[in-house]
């Protein structure tokens, strides 16, 4: 399904997909390790029906160092919801950032109603998940939260909203690399 993209967004995808903003003679201090921007897009609008319709993420994967203060800004172009039940209720909740909090269309909300949800971008291994609400039919939200990244190794990221196929939800994209999952590798 093609997806209507806003100027910000497209330019916002041409840029590098990880930046890193430090001092300029690259001296080590609280500013060198600041911040790291990872811009991320859900290219998914709408209920999920039939071949073809599934949630992907784009930069699916990507590399931080350890200690630096990672910015993740997803913007969701998704209005279909994908209410989140049992086990997955606690992914409703902000968890992780460095603030407890993240930005929703640049209101500082500390969770999202589980009828309004549509994903999520959840890094288990280092505790932290960022709840997706719907976006407005025909537009875009943008989600932003910082987080540390406390240890090195390659960690999974997931959605655990069931937005892919299958009775559950949890099929298809959910369990496809590069789609509803991916990689954040730490180094040191």
């Amino acid at each position: 399904m093609k997806h209507p993209l806003t100027k910000t967004a497209a330019l916002m995808l041409a840029a590098a997909p990880l930046v890193a903003i430090g001092a300029a003679n690259g001296a080590a201090s609280a500013a060198a390790r600041t911040h790291v921007t990872e811009v991320m897009q859900i290219l998914t609008t709408g209920t999920l029906k039939g071949s073809g319709q599934q949630p992907k993420i784009t930069n699916s994967s990507w590399t931080v160092k350890k200690g630096e203060s990672v910015t993740v800004k997803i913007v969701s172009f998704d209005d279909g919801t994908a209410p989140l039940m049992g086990q997955y209720m606690k992914y409703t909740k902000v968890m992780g950032t460095t603030n407890g909090k993240e930005t929703v269309a640049g209101r500082v909300v500390t969770n999202v109603s589980d009828i309004n949800v549509a994903h999520t971008f959840t890094i288990k291994a280092l505790g932290f998940n960022m709840p997706i609400p719907v976006a407005p039919t025909g537009k875009s939200v943008t989600v932003v939260a910082t987080f540390v990244a406390t240890k090195t190794g390659t960690f999974v990221w997931n959605c655990y909203a069931p937005c892919g196929t299958g009775t559950t939800g949890m099929k298809g994209a959910m369990s496809t690399m590069g789609w509803m999952t991916g990689k954040v590798k730490v180094i040191s």
